[in-house]
């Protein structure tokens, strides 16, 4: 099974990029997703940040209550450094379990946060990166989570820039006009991919 990494900023469209993939047959695995599913009731990495991190950070019902758990995380590098050193080998343990019962010539690891130094780029055959002017972007997400600009533009100053991904990606989708673009990008790629891989 061949691996291809997607990246991109927020707001970029690696949602719209991922699911045409899927579309199209291909074995698609987020990494938001499974950050999400290390964390439900009853996982290990949930207990081991209950441990370092207290009780609060847990409801009634037994599940991690996000705010709390980021309010806390993101109070000090230390516990940002505590944060990370829990649920980074859990999503990776997770992300190569699910490669792992992929079908298909190759699957597409989805990693919004992907940096050249990432473990994940050890496995990786291909990435691609999803790019988009930065002012679309900016409204995409404003509109889509209800953010103000400025809270648009803290988020994207704790990401890498489109040049920054854009050094270590091996292919490109530029997502500045039509999605009928992006599915004809898309298109390609598999097809580059198919006979690459296949």
């Amino acid at each position: 099974m061949k691996i291809v990494g997607l990246t991109g900023g927020i707001g970029s469209g690696k949602t719209l990029a991922s699911d045409y993939f899927m579309k199209l047959g291909v074995a698609i695995i987020d990494t938001d997703v499974i950050a999400r599913k290390i964390v439900e009731p009853g996982q290990p990495a949930l207990a081991a940040l209950e441990d370092k991190f207290g009780h609060e950070i847990i409801d009634a019902n037994g599940a991690l209550i996000r705010e709390k758990l980021r309010e806390i995380a993101f109070s000090s590098s230390k516990n940002k450094a505590a944060l990370d050193a829990v649920t980074h080998p859990a999503i990776r343990t997770q992300t190569l379990l699910e490669i792992s019962e992929a079908q298909g010539d190759y699957c597409i690891v989805v990693v919004p946060l992907l940096t050249m130094n990432s473990p994940f780029m050890d496995f990786m055959e291909r990435v691609i990166a999803v790019t988009a002017n930065k002012e679309l972007k900016i409204q995409r997400v404003m509109k889509r989570n209800g953010l103000d600009r400025q809270q648009v533009l803290a988020i994207m100053d704790t990401q890498l820039t489109d040049e920054q991904r854009e050094e270590f990606a091996d292919d490109l989708i530029e997502n500045n006009s039509s999605k009928e673009l992006v599915y004809l990008r898309v298109d390609e790629l598999h097809k580059k991919y198919l006979s690459l891989f296949g």
